[in-house]
């Protein structure tokens, strides 16, 4: 019994793709590599910026800073060299090899090690923002050509013909936009989340290098 309800169902969406692609026309290959693109990328890209890179505990963050207000740089190093992608960390340890080369030197590496974290976040990013806008604008293609060739075939047609003819035309024009316009904004959700996260990591960032040098300014001043 469920072999066979598993065989119906597969050619029931065999037959889906079949006749998407009949009628889609020319643009649902095209949109059909737009959706399999954004679902790699999406995928490789929400991961990354969503599971891969961890929240710093306020344990550790804590365990830090006194650390660094006790100017004791090498242990404070150590810790940081036990935790993985973490911006703030990554940030916080380039400050720290900079240390001992002065303010300059280090404001410059901290800089530096926020524009890395920064390419590391936006990698392909940009890349989605392309995928719903040319998604759409394919959708928008398989409408013209889909009623040019209604349109077309009308005129030369037999008065018995043009119903039949107008159908296929005005149904390959609206299965193109459907399409693309599914991937658009699938792809418009995918960008907006990772934008976000990605401003949220860099905002982390940033402040994590400010407070290192307050703290380090500050710890000097006691000293």
């Amino acid at each position: 019994m469920e072999p066979t309800v598993n065989a119906t169902a597969a050619m029931a969406s065999s037959n889906v793709i079949t006749n998407f692609f009949q009628e889609g026309g020319f643009t649902s290959y095209l949109i059909v590599i737009a959706g399999l693109s954004l679902l790699v990328i999406g995928i490789e890209r929400l991961n990354y910026l969503y599971f891969k890179i961890r929240p710093v505990s306020a344990q550790v963050l804590s365990q830090l800073q006194l650390l660094i207000q006790g100017r004791k740089y090498m242990e404070a190093l150590q810790v940081c060299n036990d935790i993985q992608n973490v911006p703030q960390i990554q940030v916080i340890k380039a400050g720290l090899l900079a240390v001992d080369s002065g303010r300059e030197a280090m404001k410059s590496s901290l800089g530096s090690a926020v524009v890395e974290v920064s390419k590391e976040c936006e990698k392909r990013i940009p890349i989605i923002s392309l995928i719903a806008s040319v998604a759409t604008l394919l959708g928008l293609l398989g409408t013209i050509s889909g009623l040019i060739k209604t349109f077309s075939s009308i005129a030369k047609a037999d008065p018995a013909e043009k119903a039949a003819m107008l159908g296929i035309g005005i149904s390959e024009a609206m299965t193109a936009t459907a399409a693309g316009l599914v991937v658009g904004i699938s792809a418009m959700v995918v960008y907006t989340l990772c934008s976000s996260k990605t401003d949220d990591h860099i905002s982390v960032a940033k402040k994590a290098g400010y407070d290192l040098v307050a703290t380090i300014e500050r710890s000097e001043r006691e000293a």
